[in-house]
């Protein structure tokens, strides 16, 4: 305006009403323009966003077509599998091949330190078999659970990779996982790998479970106020005893024992016990003398400090101990009689004070006396230092006669008991009077009085079989001549004596008698057959139980004796063989030829007899045939013989029986 004229001012762009702007322009007012929430009231914006969805750019989506979009996605994938829930699930759901690939990686990764492939295989084991364990015991499955469900191929690539690791490797990584199964379980992971591979060790080399008895017990200590993880350390620790009935027992004494006594683990330490002896109670497995006194400390110690129930199973259990010793200790118990008395209670037990563990020490004595009988000569040694111990062992005895005497030697029981009765006596002779000694004497008595009250000869029997003896030579002598008493031979005789008139009224009052007799046996006989039968089946059972276990007994002693021979015969032979080269092999080759020899001959002279007898023997009148018919025909005519004799007979009977 210089020039005094308007001029214009640079709006090219826009006109002045703003109906032109920039894109920078109307990006800015979009973003700073009025909202909804100004324009709509609040109450009605939640029905205006109705089927949309605000997406990652706050800009709204259609939620139908999202919703589509989702299901596609889902179909597209595929369905997961379900998780296993069992243990044995879980193996079977391992891939044998992976399993493989990561042994041949971690052979080849590390060839010289085993324990990690080892360590490895446990990590993997242990991410395969995640499943919550509730009795780490596993006292409702099998005792080889859950070894037993792996899988062949998984279990061979198992076993081959421990082999490959060495024995001395392989003890070390089981001391080494028995730490990690503590830790791993307080951390709350899965440890049934651990489990898995602690088992198979032990089958293999039971003798790993208590070669470091102290490492394990201070592992125990450390854990045993935490019942899961203690619980599974004893199972651990007893897995040696499913093949190996030492291992098992020495576990269970020094890993298991000592701590019996806790609430939660009271009765699977005697479950355990139990299951030992019953899986190896028929098994050739030797007991010492040194473990059965041992068993018994033990079980004296602990018992009362059980409940009820849990002392009454650990005493059966000692029972069934007892058996095992007994059953392979031989016939050497003096020394074992002398150690069990001495730990019988220093007091007189009868009746209900004979508590049930000093039952089953006196139930061994009575096995030492069964099976050693110089084991009385023992007993009477110990009289005086061990009184009343030897008046329970009697009382004992007295009380159980019926099952106990069958067992023993009478006649040595008599002696011991006599000489007891005697000590007795000698000691009631003092001024103060033994209250034990009396009730043992009057045992005593009852004992002799029972041995003594034998059953007597039968007299009467024998009498009357004599007197029918008698009775039926007579009858045959007068059958031989007609049935005339005179004229027989025993009428002659007592015409000769003059009393054949006497004697003829006697013969007929004894045939008369003897024939009542006879029908009195006939008709009771059988009743009183049954009753013996019924009377001496117990005896009848035993005898036939020590035949058996005499037969038993022979047989142990002809395999030991071949065993014998078996492993000395090669000794001998090089001895001989050593002294006399050559001399073996002399003889192996006459004894060859002589058994050739006589092999020879006695064929030869078995086929020249059988020909001789078939040609110039039986022939003719000698004949098979003709022999066979006529045999036949004897034993045809016998049976009709005593037939016939025996219709006779009963008539004979009949008709005496009715003479007065």
């Amino acid at each position: 305006m210089s020039n005094g004229q308007w001029e214009v001012v640079g709006k090219s762009k826009k006109s002045q009403n703003g109906k032109i702007k920039n894109k920078e322009e109307d990006k800015k007012s979009f973003k700073n323009g009025p909202k909804l929430e100004d324009i709509i009231p609040h109450s009605q914006i939640k029905s205006f966003y109705a089927g949309m969805e605000i997406d990652d750019d706050r800009k709204p989506v259609n939620k139908n077509s999202a919703k589509k979009k989702k299901a596609q996605e889902k179909k597209a994938e595929p369905p997961k599998q379900k998780p296993p829930k069992t243990i044995e699930g879980a193996l079977e759901a391992i891939d044998p091949n992976e399993l493989a690939n990561i042994i041949t990686t971690n052979k080849v990764r590390f060839s010289n330190a085993p324990l990690v492939w080892l360590k490895e295989v446990a990590s993997f084991l242990n991410s395969k078999t995640q499943i919550e364990v509730d009795d780490p015991t596993f006292s409702n499955y099998p005792s080889t659970y859950p070894l037993s469900t792996l899988p062949p191929e998984i279990r061979t690539s198992l076993e081959n990779v421990l082999q490959d690791a060495g024995k001395a490797n392989a003890q070390l990584f089981f001391d080494v996982t028995l730490t990690a199964l503590a830790n791993d379980i307080s951390r709350g992971q899965s440890v049934n790998g651990h489990r898995v591979l602690l088992q198979m060790l032990a089958n293999d080399y039971p003798e790993f479970c208590t070669a470091s008895v102290q490492k394990s017990a201070s592992l125990r200590n450390s854990y045993q106020n935490r019942p899961p993880i203690g619980l599974s350390l004893l199972w651990a620790f007893g897995q040696g005893g499913l093949t190996d009935f030492s291992v098992g027992l020495k576990a269970w004494q020094e890993l298991f024992l000592p701590i019996i006594e806790l609430k939660n683990y009271s009765k699977y330490v005697v479950v355990y016990l139990s299951n030992l002896l019953d899986r190896f109670a028929k098994m050739d497995n030797k007991v010492t003398l040194e473990q059965f006194l041992a068993m018994c400390d033990t079980v004296n110690a602990k018992r009362n400090g059980l409940p009820k129930d849990l002392s009454s199973d650990l005493i059966k259990q000692l029972s069934k101990f007892k058996d095992m010793y007994f059953s392979r200790s031989g016939n050497k118990l003096q020394v074992s009689f002398n150690q069990i008395m001495k730990k019988l209670p220093n007091q007189f037990l009868s009746g209900s004070t004979l508590d049930p563990y000093s039952r089953v020490l006196v139930e061994s004595l009575v096995n030492c006396l069964e099976r050693d009988d110089s084991c009385n000569a023992t007993w009477r040694q110990l009289f005086h230092r061990c009184s009343k111990q030897s008046a329970t062992l009697l009382d004992f005895i007295n009380n159980n006669w019926a099952e106990v005497s069958p067992r023993l030697k009478r006649k040595s029981l008599k002696v011991t008991v006599t000489e007891y009765k005697l000590v007795g006596a000698d000691v009631l002779k003092g001024k103060k009077k033994d209250e034990t000694i009396i009730k043992t004497t009057k045992i005593c008595q009852d004992i002799l009085d029972r041995m003594t009250s034998t059953r007597r000869f039968p007299w009467l029997w024998a009498s009357f079989l004599l007197l029918v003896s008698i009775g039926g030579l007579v009858s045959y002598d007068v059958y031989r001549v007609g049935g005339n008493f005179p004229k027989s031979a025993t009428g002659k005789v007592l015409k000769d004596l003059g009393v054949l008139e006497h004697s003829q009224r006697a013969w007929q009052k004894t045939l008369s008698t003897s024939a009542r007799g006879y029908l009195w046996v006939e008709t009771n006989a059988p009743i009183y057959y049954a009753q013996t039968l019924e009377v001496s089946k117990p005896y009848i059972e035993l005898s036939k139980d020590s035949i058996i276990f005499a037969y038993k007994k022979s047989l142990i002693l002809y395999g030991n004796a071949k065993d014998y021979v078996i492993e000395k015969t090669p000794v001998v032979l090089a001895t001989i063989e050593h002294y006399a080269p050559g001399l073996v092999d002399n003889v192996k080759g006459y004894a060859s030829s002589g058994y050739e020899v006589v092999k020879k001959y006695s064929n030869d002279y078995y086929q020249f007899t059988s020909d001789y007898l078939k040609t110039k023997v039986f022939v003719g009148e000698w004949a098979p045939e003709i022999l066979q018919n006529k045999t036949q025909t004897a034993l045809n005519v016998t049976r009709e013989h005593v037939t016939t004799y025996f219709h006779w007979f009963r008539q004979q009977v009949s008709l005496y029986s009715e003479i007065p």
